[in-house]
């Protein structure tokens, strides 16, 4: 036997294995990319929101409340405890007029890669959220996300002389984060409560994250 023909079933093997380790590699990236494919699929390409309707009510009738109070307080010989009702009837009213169109306004968007806001100057990168919570502090619901520690965060504008009004804010300290605040979410004109409000998120979250991969993965072929 000669060497050329000692190493042609060598040579042979090798091929083969070469062959079937690229078929496994090849078989393992589209059971990867196929995964990937269902997490972003799972949310739709956009969902918009509003706050709810929930001063809309109210503030009608803490108005009629306010004003009924005023009126049996009223004396001229007690002007503090009138100024104060006064001062109730104020508010209600700044309230309701304020959110008399609630609930048909977009104020926030979610894409299978960004969170765009009414006060945020850009949108946020979903895929450099690391964590989100949503809960009712008071009058209104906050949502937060965390963000990663090398996240480009954008910048806030305040809404001035609204009373729970949509608003975000972006903190850095103690760690990055942003905060959206308004009077409840709605979608397509349905209140959602917070456990659905995290579960959206966290959805779009993890839907960004697995674009990013799917991205890289396809950059490489």
């Amino acid at each position: 036997m000669t060497m050329s023909e000692f190493n042609d079933p060598l040579s042979e093997l090798s091929g083969s294995l070469g062959q079937e380790y690229e078929q496994s590699r090849a078989a393992q990236r589209d059971r990867v990319i196929a995964e990937l494919k269902q997490v972003i699929e799972r949310v739709p390409e956009q969902s918009e929101f509003t706050n709810s309707r929930r001063y809309r009510v109210w503030g009608p009738i803490l108005l009629l409340g306010s004003l009924i109070l005023t009126a049996v307080c009223f004396n001229l010989e007690r002007m503090g405890a009138v100024a104060a009702c006064a001062f109730t009837v104020f508010i209600a009213a700044a309230v309701t007029w304020q959110h008399r169109n609630a609930g048909t306004q977009v104020f926030m968007r979610l894409t299978r890669r960004q969170l765009f806001v009414d006060t945020l100057d850009a949108p946020v990168n979903m895929a450099e959220v690391e964590d989100v919570s949503v809960k009712d502090e008071g009058l209104v619901t906050v949502q937060t996300l965390e963000m990663s520690s090398e996240a480009v965060l954008p910048k806030h504008h305040v809404v001035k002389l609204q009373f729970f009004g949509n608003q975000a804010m972006v903190l850095k300290k103690p760690q990055p984060q942003v905060r959206i605040m308004s009077a409840g979410l709605a979608s397509n004109g349905r209140k959602l409560d917070n456990e659905e409000v995290l579960a959206v998120l966290a959805a779009y979250r993890d839907a960004a994250h697995a674009q990013r991969q799917l991205d890289l993965l396809q950059a490489d072929e």
